[in-house]
């Protein structure tokens, strides 16, 4: 099997990641001092207004989006409008950013036109902020206590704190390069942004965990003198898991794609982001966790 010079080329690696991490930095910051906010932060985050509407009829949720959700965008100039069908009957919670009474009136009355819909039928109510913020810390406690579990469960299967470090240095990597994602698109940031960062911590460990235990079985047989000893084992390692790698991570974005394509719009933005995430697990995994290794081992 050809062995590829991971190791050797390393610094090449470094750089595209940390070019890749600073981006989301660099991006929160701009669409701040433009925008007001770092990120675009969904109404589970920022609080809104929550829209109850029964219709006429019973409309599924692929209607809702194609003749529904159009109408309230363009009645509030809101692009990220959630509806959620309320099951067994013909109601529809529609919610949107926090708008004013002139603009409720103003959705009530596009909605008795269009739609037909008794005016008497129609309530709002505004989202509280303090249950965003909650959910704001909780996610990043979440993501948090996913990575320092992550840590020990190595450190203790491993017996080297170096694998560990390495493992974590990498997931910190994909979850900082998804998070630019989200900044640079400016893609909603909801409950399915906890989801994302947390689907994404524990897939992206599975081929670093292969990788780790081939440079631990191949530590066993070879012998190691030199520092380009310990280099030809990683790369060695590195490419004879490289086809399984490869073969697992094209698997899983082939599925996600299917859901992108296939799903609605919530679902869309949350695989859009997990296939970022897939790719970006697959290269570290592949070109970051074997180098980090080397360099702690050899220092």
């Amino acid at each position: 099997r050809k062995v590829f010079n991971v190791v050797g080329k390393r610094k090449v690696f470094f750089i595209i990641s940390i070019i890749l991490i600073l981006s989301g930095p660099v991006a929160m910051a701009i669409h701040h001092n433009v925008d007001g906010t770092a990120l675009n932060y969904a109404l589970d985050f920022s609080g809104g207004t929550a829209t109850t509407v029964t219709f006429n009829e019973d409309m599924d949720i692929k209607q809702i989006d194609s003749e529904v959700t159009p109408v309230v965008e363009e009645v509030t100039g809101d692009k990220n409008v959630q509806p959620t069908k309320v099951q067994g009957t013909n109601q529809v919670v529609i919610k949107t950013r926090s708008l004013n009474q002139s603009e409720r009136e103003a959705l009530q009355s596009a909605l008795v036109e269009k739609f037909g819909v008794d005016d008497s039928t129609i309530s709002t109510e505004s989202i509280s902020s303090t249950v965003s913020s909650e959910m704001r810390r909780d996610a990043v406690v979440a993501v948090i206590v996913a990575t320092l579990c992550m840590l020990a469960y190595i450190w203790f299967r491993f017996k080297d704190v170096r694998f560990a470090s390495s493992a974590v240095l990498a997931l910190l990597h994909d979850v900082m390069v998804v998070l630019a994602f989200y900044a640079l698109s400016r893609i909603s940031v909801g409950n399915t942004f906890i989801a994302c960062m947390l689907t994404i911590v524990g897939y992206s460990i599975n081929a670093t965990i292969v990788i780790f235990d081939r440079i631990r079985e191949n530590l066993k047989l070879q012998t190691i003198r030199t520092r380009d000893d310990i280099k030809a084992l990683v790369n060695q390692s590195i490419s004879s898991t490289l086809v399984r790698t490869i073969n697992t991570s094209l698997t899983t974005f082939v599925m996600v794609l299917a859901l992108f394509i296939c799903g609605v719009s919530s679902l869309r933005e949350f695989a859009l982001a997990l296939m970022v995430g897939v790719i970006g697990g697959a290269f570290s995994s592949v070109f970051l966790t074997g180098p980090l290794w080397y360099m702690m081992k050899t220092r």
